[in-house]
């Protein structure tokens, strides 16, 4: 509709209005479900998003409080070919006017939910030059179905994300198991999808709550007063490779990209695996040195680690001596449960 008061249009400069839905961020959408435990709302977020629609095409809109439940939960209701989420991903996609060759945007969605996060390297994929993808990037950007993060810091070509958490599923989960989830082998499935789960759906989505949480909630919730929020890649030579930084902050009034930007917060974000410690912590005064050498003002800045595992007593009892220095975030507290 936004086309119609565009360009050339006869409507164009006759709007009102512009009025842009959204679906719901991940403390809205836990509360529509109705879903009690933080790591309940995060799995189910990190699969279903926040798409009010979607409660309506499930039998059960009950989802379980205790995440190991969630496979079966998902077996009777998304992956079930008589299901209608198990096509909704590909339907909505192919059901906008502008996507008429449908194979060539599947295979970039794909990519990009794969974790190919650049037009060179899903050009790469595909087997065409990424100059050849301009009008299909742009196109799902402008559908809402792909993000382009830009680097808070350098001036680069932002990084190529899925922006709907159903339709990365689908990518990865329904469309490479289809004849099994087809043949009624939907369990089997999600054990052998686990790894995937984890990796490229639960990992992502915990880094893009982390980031959601510092923009929107951190100066409420924590005192901690940011500007605008992103990621950067810095250049270390001591490993001769770039180190990223998960969650990245500029102070208030700072502008992206501007030499020398001043920095507020620096942040990393692990879903899985061991609880972070005084490692994970060393890395990240790292790359607070590492900003300051090449000219930030990152020596004030707040180091914050989040963590749906939990952290290690001698991290705790570090960042409780720091003085407001060092931020540990749990998942309960991205949910404003801690």
């Amino acid at each position: 509709m936004g086309d119609l008061l565009s360009g050339t249009r006869a409507l164009r400069g006759r709007a009102a209005l512009e009025l842009l839905v959204r679906p719901f961020g991940y403390r809205e959408a836990r509360e529509y479900w109705g879903i009690g435990t933080p790591a309940a709302a995060f799995a189910h977020s990190a699969i279903v998003g926040g798409t009010p629609g979607y409660r309506e095409l499930v039998p059960d809109p009950r989802v379980p409080e205790d995440p190991r439940q969630l496979g079966g939960w998902l077996t009777r209701n998304v992956l079930r070919p008589s299901m209608p989420l198990f096509d909704e991903a590909r339907r909505v996609v192919h059901e906008d006017p502008r996507i008429r060759d449908t194979a060539v945007y599947s295979s970039v969605l794909a990519a990009v939910a794969a974790g190919e996060s650049s037009p060179t390297k899903i050009g790469g994929i595909l087997g065409r030059p990424a100059t050849s993808l301009a009008y299909q990037l742009a196109t799902l950007v402008s559908a809402g179905f792909i993000d382009r993060r830009h680097d808070l810091l350098l001036d680069r070509r932002p990084v190529v994300t899925v922006a709907d958490p159903m339709v990365r599923f689908h990518q990865l989960v329904i469309e490479p198991y289809l004849a099994d989830l087809e043949a009624g082998r939907a369990r089997q499935v999600w054990t052998e999808a686990a790894h995937t789960v984890e990796s490229r759906i639960y990992g992502p989505h915990f880094e893009a709550l982390a980031a959601e949480w510092v923009a929107r909630h951190a100066t409420a919730e924590a005192g901690l007063t940011v500007g605008p929020v992103g990621q950067t890649v810095i250049a270390c030579r001591e490993h001769r490779t770039g180190h990223e930084i998960d969650v990245l902050a500029l102070v208030r009034g700072a502008r992206p990209q501007a030499a020398g930007a001043p920095v507020a917060f620096v942040g990393e974000a692990k879903h899985h695996g061991r609880r972070p410690g005084l490692a994970e912590l060393r890395g990240l005064e790292h790359r607070r040195e590492l900003l300051t050498a090449v000219g930030h003002d990152a020596s004030d800045a707040v180091l914050g680690l989040f963590s749906a595992a939990g952290f290690t007593a001698e991290l705790q009892a570090e960042a409780a001596d720091s003085r407001g220095k060092i931020l540990l975030a749990p998942l309960e507290m991205l949910y404003g449960a801690g």
